[in-house]
């Protein structure tokens, strides 16, 4: 009787160290599941950092090429050079777009001299068509359309040294939008560099 009392008493402990060993045992499958988890993001991490890598290490602006890729949201998650090459394109628009606002703003500012304003006025033409340029070559990279993506981009950065020419004729002292110029035609270059990868 005092056997059975016994074995009734502990049947409670029993069952919780039971139950205890049990939930021990998924927290630790649940901990090596959120583990191997972490370790495959952090292999495809460093997998499409390798990538973006290895193509910016083939241009000859290697550091803006880097810089400007990471800077895309969507660039963490590249599996292949083609989704490289679209977001290197549409840095190169993005940077087009924001200098031509930035010259329509210069062109509100009446201190500005005639010759300076229509330089100005020049450019903001040539970089809203520089837009459209490499909106084009997007679209023709998506069906690898490679040469027309290598006209359309070349037309884009000739824009860029039209720019820079037309304003030095018409102006007198330094063209301000000499910088900008020079970064879209490198950018702009970088595309074309990392297009080149997937003809090879």
């Amino acid at each position: 009787m005092k056997l059975c009392s016994l074995s009734l008493s502990l049947l409670p402990l029993a069952l919780c160290l039971a139950l205890l060993g049990h939930r021990g045992v998924a927290a630790h499958a649940s901990a090596a599941h959120a583990a191997a988890t972490a370790a495959n993001a952090s292999a495809t991490a460093t997998a499409t950092a390798g990538l973006v890598a290895k193509v910016c290490g083939k241009s000859n602006h290697r550091d803006l090429c880097l810089s400007s890729l990471q800077s895309v949201p969507d660039v963490g998650s590249a599996t292949d050079v083609g989704i490289l090459a679209i977001a290197a394109l549409r840095v190169a628009a993005t940077n087009a777009s924001d200098t031509a606002a930035l010259i329509q703003g210069l062109l509100n500012d009446t201190t500005l001299s005639p010759a300076v304003q229509q330089g100005l006025s020049d450019c903001a033409d040539h970089y809203v068509d520089a837009v459209e340029q490499l909106d084009d070559s997007v679209a023709a990279l998506t069906v690898k359309a490679y040469s027309d993506v290598r006209t359309w981009v070349k037309t884009a950065i000739a824009d860029a040294d039209t720019c820079e020419a037309g304003f030095q004729q018409l102006a007198t002292g330094p063209n301000i939008l000499s910088h900008r110029n020079l970064i879209f035609r490198q950018l702009c270059n970088n595309a074309l560099g990392i297009v080149k990868l997937l003809k090879a």
